[in-house]
């Protein structure tokens, strides 16, 4: 038997909401916890919490697990309160899951194990060029490069490239939403997936698997590190040149140098990653098996003609989504103009201001955007510039 900390768990094999909500400090549920136990459950023959002297609860408590499984179970199929006919809350989410079904009813699939940003391209939700971009937020040659066209191409600005970095977000949120499309697809029995933590060491290109030991000094590194300096994931990417941030980075690439294999051998880690593995399981008509739980109003439509139905969902998908990574970055433009609390009038009854241009020194080509109203216009461009182009 072993002891895992909640936090450790999540990272190791919570679903992409639930690394969110432990990232954004938000309230952990029962729900989120019946349903990790269950995932956990499925590795390990049993888990409980540590009930001993002193227990701790929320995402402080301490987890027990038994013998570890030699082949995970399957995971149950209980579609009930996923089954969705109406309107979906992002209107493209729809087209996104029979665009992957699609990809995986012809077998077009790799079987090594890969990044989301990855699978997102090889289901054509991404171009090519998008997912380049992704790569680049961590490649400073790359990065230049794709800064030195945009601005030849007059998409952005010198002076704006921050605005690159929150349209990368937006793509980040992207694989979060493949994650839950992955996860419908097991539900229905249509594919099993599964994370592979993989790392790369220095004066080396070729990544290597990682323990299930040395994945879990990694995630108690970070999460001291985050605590430490205040941080979470969100604030990281929002704000990566704040000076938390930077102060962040330099001790997590040192430390994380120093992390050792499950043999006590320091690896001298540069970065880490989680890949997925997906298998396929159902043989065929994996296509009509998702529109009988998922979106039985198009059912009709796809068996009429096949190609033309596939054809349009994806032009469909890459419309709406086109239309709500715009009307998102209108949302966020209004919001950065609304009134505020001043946090150092907070206790003396919270008076409230607009944001002003003159109090924004650092990256005030950037912030000129919201108060230009040239935000969501930016937005626009990339989208545009990177997505794709139907004639």
């Amino acid at each position: 038997m072993k002891k895992i900390t909640l936090l450790e768990a999540v990272e190791m094999y919570g679903t992409d909401a639930q690394k969110k909500c432990i990232a954004e400090g938000k309230k952990w549920r029962k729900e989120s916890d019946d349903a990790l136990m269950k995932e956990i459950n499925r590795y390990y023959y049993s888990v409980k919490v540590d009930e001993g002297y002193g227990k701790k609860k929320g995402k402080k408590k301490e987890l027990i697990l038994g013998e570890k499984r030699e082949v995970p179970l399957e995971k149950e199929r209980n579609l009930g309160g996923n089954i969705s006919n109406g309107k979906w809350t992002t209107p493209y989410l729809r087209n996104m899951d029979i665009m992957v079904v699609s990809v995986l009813e012809q077998g077009l699939i790799t079987e090594v194990a890969q990044t989301l940003n990855q699978w997102c391209l090889d289901f054509e939700l991404i171009t090519p060029s998008m997912n380049e971009l992704v790569k680049a937020r961590y490649n400073t040659e790359l990065k230049e490069k794709h800064v030195k066209d945009l601005i030849s191409n007059n998409v952005i600005r010198t002076g704006e490239e921050r605005v690159i970095n929150d349209f990368i977000l937006g793509l980040k949120t992207l694989q979060e939403q493949l994650a839950g499309t992955l996860n419908r697809m097991a539900k229905l029995k249509i594919i099993e997936y599964y994370p592979v933590y993989k790392g790369v060491v220095e004066g080396e290109f070729e990544p290597i698997n990682l323990h299930e030991s040395t994945v879990k000094k990694i995630v108690n590194l970070k999460r001291e590190i985050m605590e430490k300096y205040d941080v979470n994931e969100w604030y990281l990417e929002k704000y990566n040149n704040a000076k938390k941030s930077k102060k962040y980075q330099t001790e997590w690439k040192k430390r994380l140098g120093e992390i050792s294999d499950e043999n006590g051998k320091v690896l001298s880690l540069r970065f880490y990653y989680v890949a997925y593995a997906i298998i396929l399981k159902a043989r065929k008509k994996k296509i009509i098996s998702y529109l009988e739980q998922f979106n039985k109003d198009a059912i009709e439509q796809f068996q009429n003609n096949q190609s033309l139905f596939l054809n349009q969902n994806r032009v469909n998908y890459h419309s709406e989504r086109n239309n709500h990574v715009v009307d998102e970055a209108s949302k966020e433009q209004e919001k950065f103009l609304e009134m505020k609390v001043k946090k150092h009038l907070e206790e003396l009854g919270g008076k409230s201001k607009r944001p002003v241009k003159e109090d924004y020194t650092y990256d005030s080509d950037y912030y000129s955007l919201y108060f230009d109203k040239l935000y969501a216009q930016r937005i626009k461009e990339l989208q545009e510039y990177y997505g794709y182009t139907f004639k």
